[in-house]
C-alpha cells in the first residue's frame, strides 16, 4: 500500500478512512488498478482511462478512486475516459453532486475533454449517469451508449482540440 504522501489532502483524509473501513476498501488501497470495486488501465494508445465498474461504491471509495482517476489524467495527460458502467447499481445524489461540483471542473483543467460510458443495467444507475453527464461543464463532452464497443468507437473518433 502505497500512502499518498505526495497527493493532496483530501486523497490523504481518504487513504485514512479507507484504511480503516471494508475488506473491499482494503483491497482497494492494496491494488487501485484491479479490486472489488473497480478495475482501472491506461490505454497509451488511445490516450486514454479505462474504469470498469464491478460493484456499489461507498461515498469514501467513490471519491477515493475518482482523486486517483484524477492523479492519473494528469499525469498521463490523457483526455480521454472509458467507463464500463454495467454493474455500477447507483451514485447517490451527494456523490453525483460532488462530481459535477467538484471533480469535473479540476478534471477539465488537466485536460479531459471526452467522456464516454457504457450504460448501467440498473434503472437507478442509469440514472446518475444520465444526471452527472447531463451536468457535464463547457469543454468536456459525456455520451452513454448501449454498448462498450459503441462507447470505444465513438472515443477514437475525437481528438484533443
Amino acid at each position: 500500500m502505497n500512502h499518498p504522501s505526495k497527493n493532496s489532502d483530501s486523497l490523504r483524509e481518504l487513504w485514512e478512512k479507507l484504511r480503516q473501513d471494508s475488506r473491499d476498501s482494503f483491497r482497494l488501497l492494496q491494488n487501485f488498478r484491479d479490486n472489488p470495486i473497480c478495475s482501472i488501465m491506461h490505454d497509451e494508445a488511445n490516450r486514454c482511462i479505462v474504469v470498469v465498474w464491478k460493484q456499489y461504491a461507498t461515498q469514501i471509495q467513490f471519491r477515493y478512486i475518482h482523486e486517483k482517476l484524477l492523479s492519473l489524467i494528469c499525469e498521463h495527460r490523457v483526455f480521454k475516459v472509458l467507463g464500463d458502467d454495467t454493474a455500477l447499481p447507483a451514485i447517490p445524489s451527494e456523490d453525483r453532486f460532488w462530481i459535477i461540483e467538484e471533480w469535473f471542473p479540476r478534471a477539465v483543467k488537466c485536460g479531459l475533454r471526452f467522456a464516454a460510458s457504457k450504460q448501467p443495467d440498473a434503472y437507478f444507475g442509469r440514472l446518475a449517469v444520465s444526471h452527472i453527464q447531463s451536468a457535464a461543464p463547457a469543454g468536456l463532452e459525456c455520451r452513454c451508449f448501449e454498448r462498450l464497443e459503441e462507447a470505444k468507437e465513438w472515443l477514437q473518433t475525437v481528438a484533443a482540440s
